[in-house]
């Protein structure tokens, strides 16, 4: 009886201790614990600069996701969701879901005005909108076989990041777009206008104004970046003046030029007047239309170019891989003696065949001579320098306007390299240094003979071999 009992203690005392031990592994691994990512591209690993930023982080952040369970990209934006609460206690994240909290999810829809699947970032007043487009990249060939689209490359950490950032910044960058030279409209909506550009700076919580520089003494106050889109007639001295005080300042500026041709001189290239402000870097926009036979667009003319080549540079971080379409370009030169303190960068350009076409009366016949700008020529510079006060002046100079207007910027990859330059002119490179990650996606091919044999596997001999199974136990057991 003795030895029953101290058997039952033992017995006791070991389930409680065992409980014990699971209790505190449990305790233990609620506040200590690892997520990992066995993705083979690292889909959800937090890159250096989003940890970074989680652990930068002042404010507390709500994220709201407007994704219904089992839609597209609703378990890689949870599982991404749940790798930044982990990093930061001061990231809450709800999820709405329609049929489990209908008025709830009503109500947040109309206080956000979200329409489609969408997440909210919000801290204070500020808020940044991620639209599931935004969140990865698809490939659409399979569609017109009736097939679904499948994602190629998630951008999850990229745009989350972003968001993260924007909404949390102490102040908000202040964008002006010059007007009184014929220059492309921020808010024209029309194929040749900048409204994408302009509601891009908006959605990253830019404000964006209109400057009349003509007759202006200073660039408005505040002002963060200087956009000039396309101008058609040149800026006077005086403007460009203001304008060179404004960058020896540690100001910035985006420069489109516009293939347009000087006024009564059709063999020559307007320069709007902008050559002495472009000097200054140790740049020249040459009188040319750029022509690249090798990387040219079926069906267009020979000044449409695609451009595949891109030099190292914060700015072309997103573009690896990628191809940007450029309708009709001139080249940008860069002096070989740059000014001194200054840094230039060529972004895009042509391939070695590539060239700078000068013969612009008749670009159908035109053929690569001594007389051209010899390639590769650069399509897009950056140029920065040191400022008053240890700012840096940040200039970014496009041999087009075209590809970022309404008609174009939806091709290729025009949109990224439209952002990724405002974001590094801004000095916001960390919403542009996290590339987009791969999707571990693993498509099968199967012919009808294999679809036929796996019907017949599955339809038909396994469940014969069951019946089978079961005939022969019960004949056995009959015996």
């Amino acid at each position: 009886m003795k030895s029953r009992n101290a058997y039952r203690a033992g017995l006791g005392m070991a389930v409680i201790l065992g409980l014990g031990i699971l209790v505190l592994v449990n305790w233990l691994g609620a506040r200590h614990y690892r997520r990992f990512d066995w993705t083979k591209s690292g889909l959800y690993s937090l890159s250096e600069k989003t940890e970074n930023v989680l652990k930068g982080l002042k404010k507390p952040v709500t994220v709201t996701v407007f994704i219904t369970e089992g839609a597209p990209l609703y378990a890689e934006s949870q599982e991404l969701l749940k790798r930044y609460k982990a990093k930061s206690n001061l990231i809450t994240v709800e999820t709405l879901d329609p049929t489990r909290n209908p008025a709830r999810a009503e109500a947040l829809a109309k206080e956000f005005g979200v329409r489609g699947s969408t997440v909210v970032f919000r801290s204070g007043d500020r808020k940044k909108y991620v639209s599931e487009g935004q969140l990865a990249e698809f490939d659409f060939s399979r569609t017109s076989m009736g097939g679904e689209p499948t994602m190629k490359a998630f951008k999850g950490e990229q745009e989350f990041t972003s968001a993260l950032i924007q909404v949390t910044a102490e102040e908000s960058p202040k964008v002006v777009f010059t007007t009184g030279h014929g220059e492309r409209k921020a808010e024209d909506r029309s194929r040749d206008g900048f409204y994408a550009l302009s509601e891009s700076l908006k959605r990253d919580n830019c404000t964006v104004e209109e400057w009349p520089s003509l007759g202006a003494n200073e660039v408005p106050p505040g002002t963060t970046l200087v956009v000039i889109a396309a101008p058609e007639s040149a800026f006077t001295e005086p403007e460009v003046d203001v304008l060179k005080k404004y960058l020896a300042g540690g100001g910035r500026l985006l420069l489109f030029a516009d293939a347009a041709f000087a006024p009564g001189d059709p063999s020559k290239m307007a320069d709007a007047g902008l050559s002495p402000l472009l000097a200054e870097f140790g740049l020249k926009l040459e009188s040319d239309i750029v022509v690249d036979l090798k990387n040219r667009l079926p069906m267009m003319g020979p000044e449409t170019v695609i451009a595949r080549s891109f030099r190292p540079h914060p700015i072309t971080t997103v573009l690896e891989g990628q191809a940007v379409l450029f309708p009709v370009a001139r080249s940008i030169s860069v002096n070989e003696k740059l000014p001194e303190g200054v840094t230039v960068n060529v972004l895009a350009e042509t391939s070695a065949e590539g060239w700078g076409e000068t013969n612009l009366a008749d670009l159908n016949k035109a053929g690569k001579d001594d007389a051209d700008v010899k390639g590769p020529v650069a399509l897009a510079v950056a140029a920065e320098t040191k400022g008053a006060a240890g700012k840096d002046a940040r200039v970014v100079v496009f041999g087009d306007a075209d590809f970022a207007s309404i008609g174009f910027v939806g091709n290729g990859a025009n949109l990224y390299l439209l952002v990724a330059a405002a974001n590094w002119a801004l000095q916001r490179e960390a919403l542009i240094a996290i590339p987009p990650r791969d999707a571990d996606l693993v498509s099968v091919t199967l012919s009808r003979s294999d679809m036929g044999q796996i019907w017949l596997v599955v339809v038909v001999v396994l469940p014969l071999s069951a019946i089978l199974m079961g005939l022969a136990v019960w004949v056995r057991r009959r015996r």
